[in-house]
């Protein structure tokens, strides 16, 4: 009881503010990273049934027994049964080879269909979901069989014996696997319709599979009795395994943000620090006096032990509550990148938040109190006796052994947790080195000026210890700022060529020789105009250096399993560096060197890293049973997100066009011009047109939502540095009051002070500011030239808002924070009352 009083005591006397603050920062800046990672894991994980349309679902090349289907019904497991084949369809005289799938009218037992009533539909209105499929003589379709076949909604089309009308037009599929398919449009069709098409005859290439929904306990009851049924050409699915790396995704998710969370805490932790530091000075007399009351030091540690877990808990509640709101908050603004239904979150979250506050009492306040049960009960007669605190580098070896044990806790991983504390020390070093010389340099010059600025800059030097960390502190946070606020301006409108309204949204594939012409005169006649045509070759690697590549090699490289797509280009393409050997115009006589039977090849750096190429390594390939060989005589960095065709391999010309090939190319199609695909698939319906508008809405809307959330999460980060900063003015507050006063006394006038510390604070937030606009112009520069791939330009505004920003931010908090030197009467202040 005694502690609680003595704790309720020191809050009404102001001294536990900054403390409970800091602890409160720390919590919310975990709890609400760690609250938002766990509901987005959770729903993913619960919503990946959608991912097969079940819970669990069995694949084989036989239709399913119909004992599995008894079995499930007695255990009362949900069942439906899927075909998936390859057939023509016909609407009159026009024919194409679709890829069918007969489902059952339950189908899907888990996520929903998505349909529309317009081919080609974009907009969220015109979309329809249903769970169920399509009924006995109706067919849904994809947007582009329509055109291919020549036919509307309403009309019919024949699968095989079976005469079906379409209906609607799928939009998406639970278990499609992908946005779009290379093999064919895609029809649905009703289970009971299949017979009657008779096009699965024996021997037939069909899929079959066997959807599983149920709760857990009958589903796990029933697989387990169906396992040792499996045929070696069964296979039984689990989302999972539809969703391979799913959960190795999220988990590597909600490490990074806890990591990212990390900055606030260490920041809340020093501000925690030095709040502590100051609280325990101020209670050296009320230790002595219980001490000369006979209280034991035993007691007294235990009262402050009590004192201190009290408040961690209160502290860490109130965080918990208030993380809870920013995570909505959060939410809010990532809405629609989120899973429809959030579940509730597990402990997890709540135990990270609860330990992190008690972690950070324990690592940054504690140290800070240890020393008082030692005092001596002198103290309350003679307040010059020397008070042994804990040594600063003490309680700095126990920060940082509490800040690695939460790293550790949050990344569960040493190498990370090594590489973040080398990343945050590095930083400290970079900050306060140049710190240190632009404090000393500010004092040479504070010496030339008048009164008040060598006043001002003077006492930045005199506290430089509190200067370094309160640069340390703000520049960091403002640097985080200042990255991300530019990357949403600057940087993202330097990128927006990838991303530009006339981005390519649309490609055309599979365009033989003998069509080129025409599709590129219905292009123009549309005044519609692509990015370029691009020939394609099928072709394999067969031998590296005259060798077969390894087993291991080919097992472990999926580009040595199966045909590459190789074309030829006179030019560099857009997008291509390259980074080792020659282009085409730098070679001389080639054909000399080597003969005309060998090709020059310039490859992709990633591919030919993987399969051990270098420059001058020979390549033979195999083209439709024909084979030639080339040499690596330049290797290539590629943009993969320029939306223009890229490829792995290049020939200049003169050496693939003896091999049969298609044509590809991009281009940008307007909202209002999507009908052309229509009239495009009609007049040529072997041509594949892939569809990549809505990606790139989709794109646009992620980039926007993240880096709102993003400036949230680094907003409470400034905050943790604004706390840094109030804990050190408090730490010197009452040197400031005592030198006010002298000041008052010998006739400054308050006006005179305040213009003092502004000068003071402001200059200190300058410092802040460029300190800051040097580490994000760093990560900008960074940024550019791996992320973006762009050359570097300098951002001025950031030289010049940056200081400015800085100074009239810490200015006007830190004249607030001290205003109370100039209003308390000079007398009290030196009479120590």
């Amino acid at each position: 009881m005694m502690a609680l009083k003595l704790l309720w005591r020191s809050w009404r006397g102001g001294q536990l503010g900054l403390i409970f603050g800091s602890l409160v920062m720390a919590v919310v800046v975990v709890t609400s990273v760690a609250l938002l990672a766990d509901r987005v894991e959770r729903a993913l994980v619960k919503e990946s049934s959608n991912f097969l349309a079940a819970d669990a679902q069995v694949r084989s090349s036989r239709e399913m027994p119909s004992q599995w289907l008894a079995e499930a019904h007695d255990r009362g497991v949900m069942t439906a049964e899927m075909a998936l084949f390859a057939s023509m369809v016909y609407s009159g005289d026009y024919n194409h080879l679709a890829s069918v799938k007969a489902v059952q009218d339950n189908y899907p037992l888990r996520g929903v269909l998505t349909l529309s009533e317009t081919p080609f539909a974009t907009k969220p209105e015109q979309f329809q979901q249903v769970d169920h499929g399509p009924q006995p003589g109706e067919a849904w379709v994809d947007s582009r069989l329509l055109p291919l076949l020549n036919m509307n909604l309403g009309d019919r089309l024949d699968v095989g014996e079976v005469s079906l009308r379409a209906t609607r037009v799928i939009v998406e599929e639970p278990d499609r696997g992908g946005s779009f398919s290379l093999f064919g449009a895609r029809v649905l069709m009703n289970w009971e319709d299949l017979a009657a098409s008779g096009v699965i005859q024996p021997g037939s290439r069909v899929n079959y599979r066997l959807l599983l929904a149920a709760g857990d306990d009958d589903l796990a009851d029933y697989l387990s009795w169906l396992e040792p049924q499996l045929a070696v050409h069964d296979r039984l699915l689990s989302p999972d395994e539809a969703q391979a790396g799913l959960t190795d995704t999220l988990a590597q998710g909600r490490r990074f943000l806890l990591l990212a969370g990390s900055l606030g805490v260490v920041l809340a932790g020093i501000a925690l620090a030095l709040a502590s530091r100051h609280f325990a000075v101020g209670q050296t007399a009320t230790v002595a006096l219980l001490k000369s009351w006979g209280v034991s030091a035993r007691r007294v540690r235990a009262l402050y032990w009590q004192q201190t877990l009290w408040l961690g808990l209160a502290g860490s509640l109130l965080g918990l509550a208030l993380g809870w709101v920013i995570h909505e908050v959060l939410i809010v603004l990532v809405r629609e990148l989120l899973p429809v239904n959030l579940p509730a979150p597990g402990w997890r979250p709540w135990l990270t938040g609860l330990a992190t506050g008690l972690l950070c009492l324990l690592g940054f306040a504690l140290p800070a109190l240890w020393h008082l049960p030692a005092l001596s009960p002198l103290v309350v007669l003679r307040r010059d006796m020397p008070v042994q605190l804990v040594g600063a580098m003490r309680r700095l070896l126990i920060g940082v052994v509490v800040v690695a044990a939460m790293l550790l806790w949050y990344s569960q991983s040493l190498a990370m947790t090594l590489a973040v504390l080398g990343g945050l020390a590095l930083t400290a070093a970079t900050v306060m080195g140049p710190g240190w010389l632009l404090l000393r340099l500010l004092r040479h010059l504070g010496n030339r000026a008048g009164s008040v600025w060598r006043l001002a800059l003077g006492n930045l030097w005199r506290r430089r210890v509190q200067s370094l960390v309160l640069l340390a502190g703000f520049a960091s946070a403002m640097a985080i700022l200042m990255t991300l606020v530019m990357i949403r301006t600057s940087l993202l409108e330097e990128w927006r060529w990838q991303l530009a309204e006339d981005a390519p949204n649309h490609f055309l594939v599979n365009v033989a020789p003998h069509e080129l012409a025409g599709v590129e005169k219905l292009l123009a006649d549309n005044q519609l105009q692509s990015v370029g045509w691009y020939a394609m070759v099928r072709g394999r690697i067969t031998l590296i250096d005259g060798q077969p590549p390894s087993e291991e090699l080919v097992d472990s490289n999926e580009a040595l399993r199966r045909e590459l797509n190789l074309s030829w280009s006179s030019q560099l393409p857009e997008g291509n560096v390259v980074e080792w050997g020659a282009w085409w115009d730098q070679l001389g006589d080639f054909s000399g060197r080597y003969g005309e039977n060998v090709a020059p090849v310039s490859i992709e750096q990633d591919l030919a890293e993987e399969i051990g190429v270098t420059l001058g390594s020979r390549l033979t390939f195999n083209v439709g049973g024909l084979t030639f060989e080339g040499l690596v005589t330049s290797i290539r960095s590629l943009n993969w997100d320029t939306m223009t065709p890229n490829f792995y391999i290049l020939f200049p010309e003169g050496y693939l066009e003896k091999f049969p090939r298609i044509f590809m190319t991009s281009l940008y199609l307007p909202q209002d011009q999507k009908p052309f695909v229509n009239e495009l698939l009609r007049e040529y319906p072997t041509v594949l047109v892939i569809e990549l508008d809505m990606v790139i809405d989709r794109i646009r809307t992620m980039v926007s939502q993240v880096t709102h959330g993003l400036e949230l999460m680094t907003l409470l980060i400034l905050g943790c540095g604004v706390l840094v900063m109030l804990s050190a003015v408090k730490l010197s507050m009452g040197e400031r009051l005592q030198e006010s006063a002298i000041l008052r006394t010998l006739g400054s006038t308050g006006r005179r002070i305040l213009t003092v510390q502004s000068l003071e604070f402001g200059a200190l937030g300058a410092l802040s500011g460029l300190l800051a606009a040097s580490g994000a112009e760093l990560a900008l520069f960074l940024l550019q030239r791996r992320m973006f791939e762009a050359p570097f330009e300098l951002h001025w505004a950031l030289w010049a808002c940056g200081p400015l920003l800085g100074a009239l931010l810490v200015g006007a908090l830190g004249v607030l924070y001290t205003r109370q030197s100039v209003t308390r009467p000079p007398l009290q202040v030196l009479s120590g009352l």
